[in-house]
């Protein structure tokens, strides 16, 4: 069982528990910025390096609010890690996994072509990017 706040607080109501006293919440939350793994700084790394203009977070469709990692848009690619070996994944589930398969394949309907990767295959990237760009 976890001990929750609001289940806490609602045995303290119900009179099971004795009063308990929780520290006041800061009026200013300090956010702690994910940390970026080896695997995304490869990629970002091959991305500044290629010179080919990428942007991070890339809003592709305005209705769904679909992002890629990273997209060169002048070419039309897509980059995106797949962190499906983390703890905590929503790549993993089937609802989140249906949902990566509805934004890829309305990308590809509007001319996208996705690069995805993972941390197996992410040192891939600089070829694969070659590869394209070529074309």
């Amino acid at each position: 069982m976890t001990w929750s706040k609001l289940l806490l607080q609602k045995l303290e109501k119900e009179g099971r528990i004795k009063k308990v006293d929780f520290p006041k919440e800061p009026e200013k939350k300090i956010v702690i910025p994910k940390e970026i793994g080896k695997y995304k700084l490869h990629i970002i790394s091959v991305l500044e390096k290629s010179g080919l203009g990428f942007e991070e977070e890339y809003k592709f469709d305005e209705v769904r609010k679909f992002r890629f990692d990273w997209a060169i848009e002048k070419y039309r690619i897509a980059i995106e890690y797949e962190g499906i070996f983390s703890e905590k994944s929503g790549h993993t589930t089937i609802s989140g996994y249906t949902k990566d398969i509805t934004k890829y394949n309305l990308a590809t309907k509007l001319g996208w072509q996705i690069l995805r990767y993972t941390a197996d295959n992410y040192l891939e990237i600089e070829n694969d990017l070659k590869l394209l760009i070529e074309k």
